[in-house]
C-alpha cells in the first residue's frame, strides 16, 4: 500500500493481510481487491470504495475463468455488506476487521460450495430459472457441459440465446455466436473440456495469475498452490 494512501484504505489492507492472507488470498496489485485462486475460478473479495465518502462496501463472489477477460467480474454473488463509513482510526480499524472476517466467511462458503465444476452445474440446476438471455444461463450451460450433462447444457444455452434484446451491441452478438458454437460442442464432453480448459488458461494469463500446466475441473478447490 503506497505511503500516501488514505488511512481507511491502509486499515482495510492491514485487516485483509491479517485475516485473508493466511487463508491463501492475495492482493491484486495495490487495489482493495483480494483474490482466492482456485484454478478454473477465482473468489473475489472487493472492499469497494464510495465515490463520495471515506469507507467501504464489501463485495464477495465468484469469477468463472471460462470467459477470456482481463477485468474482474462477479459472475456469482456480489454485495454482502452495505457501506460502512470512516469516523476515526479506532472506529474504522474495528470496521475493517469485521469486513475482513465477513469476507473470510464468504470465501470459505464458496470454497465448500464449489469443489468441482459439477457442483457449479448442480448449483445452477437448483436455482430459480434465470431470465432469457441472462448470463447465468451461459455459465450454467458451460458448467453442465464440462460435467457431461449435455442435455441440461443445451437447454441452458437455448435460454441464453432466447434473448429479448431489440438491439444487440457487438459484444452481445459475439457472445451469442460463441454460445451457438459451444452448444454444438456440448455433446462431446472431452472436446468441450479441452476447449474450455484453453480458455481458462488464457483467462489466467490475462488476469496475470500463476501459470498452470493443466486445468483440473474435478479436483478440490484448493488444488492450486497459494
Amino acid at each position: 500500500m503506497p505511503s500516501n494512501a488514505p488511512i481507511h484504505s491502509k486499515l482495510l489492507t492491514a485487516a485483509a493481510r491479517n485475516v485473508l492472507r493466511p487463508m491463501g488470498l492475495f492482493q491484486k496489485g495495490w487495489s482493495r481487491t483480494w483474490l482466492d485462486d482456485n484454478g478454473w475460478w477465482v473468489c473475489v473479495v472487493e472492499f469497494q470504495p464510495s465515490s463520495w465518502l471515506r469507507g467501504s462496501y464489501l463485495n464477495v463472489g465468484c469469477m468463472w475463468l471460462w470467459i477470456e477477460k482481463d477485468f474482474i467480474s462477479f459472475d456469482q454473488g456480489h454485495r454482502v455488506e452495505q457501506f460502512s463509513g470512516f469516523q476515526d482510526d479506532s472506529q474504522f480499524e474495528s470496521v475493517a476487521t469485521g469486513l475482513a472476517q465477513r469476507a473470510a466467511e464468504e470465501v470459505q462458503r464458496y470454497r465448500q460450495l464449489f469443489t468441482s465444476v459439477s457442483t457449479v452445474g448442480d448449483f445452477y440446476l437448483g436455482q430459480p430459472a434465470a431470465n432469457p438471455g441472462d448470463w447465468q444461463n451461459s455459465h450454467a450451460a458451460v458448467a453442465c457441459a464440462i460435467a457431461g450433462n449435455a442435455t441440461q447444457s443445451i437447454q441452458f444455452f437455448d435460454r441464453f440465446l432466447d434473448s429479448t434484446w431489440d438491439e444487440r451491441p457487438e459484444w452481445r452478438i459475439a457472445a451469442e455466436a460463441d454460445a451457438v458454437k459451444l452448444k454444438a460442442l456440448a455433446v462431446d464432453t472431452s472436446a468441450f473440456r479441452q476447449r474450455i480448459a484453453k480458455r481458462v488458461l488464457r483467462s489466467r494469463e490475462l488476469q496475470k495469475l500463476p501459470t498452470l500446466k493443466a486445468v483440473d475441473f474435478e479436483g478440490p478447490a484448493q488444488s492450486v498452490t497459494k
